[in-house]
Parts: structure tokens; sequence; C-alpha cells
């Protein structure tokens, strides 16, 4: 399948930026943001900024099938109303995307947990009719091997990245899943030192391309077009 599944190196750090920047260059793409939390479940901002970006005709609830009011991990959002988050609808609907591309905008970092699913019992286990099944967590990280998308990285440009990105790419290899790019993305109006520097250190820690900075743009609706400029080689390679 083509597309990109886009996930944060932590809160805050652009990824529905990024994401709606990708629209541009690459039209018809379908968008999806499979949960959103801290959101009213008539309005959730994250998939609707997605949906105009695209420019397509979709229902919102296939767009964004999951929406919780409690700004936390899908999780503990989702149980907090009673509710749970099925993966196996949502890949269902990423599928139906095919053959056209789609892009992914996740909730949070890798290890953010999405759901509970009920694990098979192994050998070394003790008999299933003695003992209940083990419910798993399902995380971000999960859905992005089951999905089978490259991932699209996105982390703040300035102090405090080296770490979430190194930690997160190397989740990525453990898991062989394609890491196609790191995007440092400018969230604040000023720099601090460690921006310039960043780039670098970042590609010698993952190994892994990295994009940016990005500008920092304070109109949100110019936004898009500034950082699909620094995009472009991602998109066109």
């Amino acid at each position: 399948m083509k597309g990109f599944f886009v996930v944060g190196t932590d809160t805050g750090v652009g990824k529905t930026e990024v994401a709606r920047a990708l629209f541009s260059l690459m039209p018809g793409a379908v968008p999806m943001k499979p949960v959103e939390t801290g959101c009213a479940p008539d309005h959730p901002e994250d998939a609707l900024a997605l949906l105009e970006a695209s420019g397509g005709a979709f229902e919102l609830d296939q767009v964004c099938p999951y929406r919780f009011r409690l700004p936390a991990a899908p999780l503990v959002a989702a149980e907090a109303e009673g509710k749970t988050v099925s993966i196996e609808r949502i890949e269902r609907l990423v599928a139906r995307a095919s053959p056209r591309a789609v892009i992914v905008e996740a909730a949070g970092g890798l290890f953010v947990p999405l759901a509970r699913e009920v694990a098979a019992l192994t050998l070394e286990q003790a008999d299933p009719a003695e003992r209940a099944p083990a419910a798993a967590v399902v995380t971000n990280l999960d859905l992005a091997e089951r999905l089978g998308l490259p991932v699209l990285l996105v982390g703040r440009a300035g102090l405090g990245t080296l770490n979430h990105c190194a930690l997160s790419a190397e989740a990525l290899s453990r898991r062989g899943i394609e890491l196609r790019a790191i995007v440092l993305n400018r969230v604040v109006p000023e720099d601090d030192p460690t921006v310039p520097t960043n780039p670098r250190l970042v590609e010698e820690l993952t190994g892994a391309a990295v994009l940016g900075p990005t500008p920092f743009v304070a109109d949100p609706a110019k936004r898009p077009a500034a950082i699909a400029r620094a995009l472009e080689r991602l998109v066109r390679r």
C-alpha cells in the first residue's frame, strides 16, 4: 500500500501540520486519523484539518472512526467512556484506500496505547480451560507494523529531540518497520541553540534521512505550504 504513517516523537510536535502538507504533494491521497482524543465527538479538529487539506469528499466516520472527549491516550480516553477501539476496523478502513495512497496520522508517539486485544495462549502457558487469555495492550507501534506503511517520524526541531528521535528510530528498527524520514519541525518562533546541529546529529544517531528544520509560520493557513517545501525530496525520491 502507498502512503505514510505519520507519528510523532512526542505530543505537540506538529504531526497534523506535516500530514496536511503531504496532501499538496500527493493529490488524491486518502486522509485518516483513526483515533482523536481531547475533542468534541462532532468536531475532531485534527481529522477535519486533514479532510480539508485532502480536498476529498470523505465521510468523517471513515476518516476518524474513534473520537473521545478526554485529552489522554486513546486507550485511556476510550475506557473513560466505556468504549473500545478496534484495530481490525482501522485496518479495514485503511485497506479500502487502495489503490490510492493513504496518509494516516497517529495519535501521539509510537508507544501510546490504543486498545487491548486478547492475546493467544502459548504452549508454555497454563491450560486454557483453567486460565483466561491475557489482554495485551496494542500501541501505535503495533498499528504501524500491521498497516505496513513507511513511517514519517515528526520531532521538534529544538532541545530534547535527539533522545526522542533516537529511541523512536530504534523501536521501529527492532520491528523491521521502514522509517522513510524524520521531519524536524519548528513549533516555536525562536530557535534554541541546538536547532542548527540537530539535523546532523539525528542523522548520525538514527541513520535515517532527516528533513528540515521546517520553517516556523505563524499563520496556520500558510503552514502546510511552507512545510511542503521541506518535504518535496521525500515525495519525489
